[in-house]
């Protein structure tokens, strides 16, 4: 009699190249561009490039709290999130948001497993990073075991940035591009990709800035002209680079199959920060 399933063997080598992607924004809720990046997406879990899609939910979010008559602001480009706001960002995160692109990326022939932060040891623990931002966290551990094991298997792992408190208080939200560069650091990914609706950074003119140092990163928030919802994806470019991912950029999502470009070496596709 059986009585334990297999558990695919997970087998590293300093060779082992891992692909984590923050998909969000507009892109997401765009089925044309969503449909794009899925089928960017399939041809490259079907050629065995190991992905991990991690999502982010915003504008799904900012509508379920309408519809519940629950009051949502921002500061410093994270959402201040109550005990209520957190029942429903967990809700959309991880049972719709999550479910829906697994099922997209299915369809499209990438073999896909949804999960968020908590599943696993967890995935991500976290510390409330802010007292007035309610239940925000930021990350304090990553175990990608789990990513390990489904990437092993097949899959494509898709990850709702939700995160367990390290206290045992039950769930944080996490800023979708914090909890991916939190993942491509603990994976020391060879590529970290931003995809959102947005050609990368811009500059005071709003023309793209192709390529950042960590200083000038410094020297554009000191101006003002990184802010709001860009902070936290330079933020995760820098934080994967300094945990041993190779490269880190954001993407314009909106361009087509700019993935599937990216990886085969084009350029000009968004901002690369090194």
């Amino acid at each position: 009699m059986r009585i334990q399933e297999d558990i695919p063997m997970v087998t590293e080598t300093a060779d082992t190249q891992y692909i984590v992607i923050k998909f969000g924004g507009h892109t997401m809720t765009d089925p044309a561009l969503r449909d794009a990046f899925a089928m960017d997406l399939a041809p490259l879990a079907q050629e065995g490039r190991k992905c991990v899609v991690v999502h982010g939910g915003g504008p799904q979010i900012s509508s379920m709290l309408k519809r519940l008559n629950i009051e949502s602001h921002f500061e410093q480009g994270l959402r201040v999130t109550d005990d209520a706001a957190m029942e429903a960002v967990e809700m959309v995160l991880a049972g719709q948001v999550n479910k829906e692109l697994v099922a997209s990326f299915i369809a499209h022939g990438a073999k896909s497993a949804g999960l968020s932060g908590r599943d696993g040891t967890p995935l991500l623990k976290a510390r409330v990073v802010n007292p007035k931002l309610g239940r925000v966290g930021a990350v304090t551990t990553v175990d990608p075991e789990i990513l390990k094991v489904l990437i092993a298997g097949g899959f494509v792992p898709v990850v709702a940035p939700i995160a367990e408190d390290e206290e045992g208080k039950g769930a944080l939200n996490i800023n979708a591009d914090t909890a991916a560069g939190a993942v491509a650091g603990a994976l020391k990914a060879e590529y970290f990709v931003l995809i959102s609706d947005v050609p990368g950074v811009l500059d005071a003119d709003k023309k793209l800035l192709s390529s950042l140092t960590r200083e000038d990163i410094a020297s554009l928030k000191e101006s003002g002209v990184i802010n709001g919802g860009m902070l936290p994806k330079v933020d995760a470019c820098l934080h994967a680079l300094d945990k041993g991912c190779k490269k880190a950029l954001i993407l314009n999502g909106t361009e087509k199959s700019a993935l599937r470009r990216l990886l085969q070496g084009e350029s000009g596709l968004g901002t690369i920060v090194h």
